[in-house]
């Protein structure tokens, strides 16, 4: 069976001498995985241009008795220059395409989810803001099933609770919270949206960032042992 769709590629992995598992959040909302076979001639281009966060048009087929499709023919859809050739772009990058093919499950399909990641690239290809893949983190847990509560109170000190996913005047009891001052960021980070008005100093931005990671962890099994988060690190901390 063959097929045609838009795709946007996450992660792959070698398999054989010269052939990939390859993953891609389709435009169905799914994360999918195929086989890539070949890595000289035509096929050398058509692997170089899966990069994380590349939306490509694929072409696949399928054997009536393969339980993965194979990728036929692979065609750059928009120029991602920045992300491929800045360094800081480029690794986060790497960064957001490992959490998003580790948060979803396998042809768990939500059409809107596509479109939301698609449009958010071409914002972080046109303009590298430093709050992006924070935001972007934020604004995914939506998709994902674990948005955190709107219920901040601005004229009380408030906790956020990593654990419940919400914010309370009390202290939680356990040690998955956020301080107070912390918590008053990530409300103003998720106020802030794409607005990108939100000056953060890159201590606050290294803590959002872990306090993200740590929420993800916690409520998405498969969100655990991230290889880019080290690369992400060494380069902003």
């Amino acid at each position: 069976m063959e097929a045609s769709q838009k795709a946007i590629f996450l992660w792959k992995i070698r398999f054989r001498e010269s052939s990939f598992m390859v993953k891609f959040l389709t435009e169905k909302g799914a994360l999918e995985t195929f086989v890539f076979q070949g890595t000289k001639g035509i096929k050398k281009g058509q692997l170089a241009q899966l990069f994380p966060l590349n939306e490509v048009e694929i072409e696949t087929y399928k054997a009536p008795k393969s339980s993965l499709a194979s990728i036929r023919n692979v065609k750059t859809l928009k120029m991602r220059s920045n992300i491929r050739g800045k360094m800081e772009q480029t690794a986060v990058a790497f960064f957001l395409a490992e959490i998003i093919s580790k948060s979803l499950k396998e042809n768990d399909a939500q059409p809107a989810m596509f479109e939301f990641v698609s449009s958010s690239i071409d914002l972080f290809e046109e303009r590298y803001q430093p709050n992006f893949y924070l935001v972007f983190l934020l604004k995914l847990t939506r998709y994902l099933g674990i948005q955190p509560a709107n219920n901040f109170q601005n004229n009380r000190n408030s906790f956020f609770d990593l654990s419940e996913g919400q914010f309370t005047i009390l202290r939680p009891v356990h040690l998955n919270y956020l301080e107070v001052g912390d918590s008053k960021l990530l409300r103003s980070l998720i106020d802030d949206g794409y607005d990108f008005q939100l000056k953060l100093s890159k201590q606050q931005r290294n803590d959002l960032r872990d306090a993200i990671v740590k929420y993800y962890s916690m409520h998405l099994e498969g969100v655990s042992g991230l290889k880019s988060l080290s690369v992400l690190q060494e380069l902003f901390d």
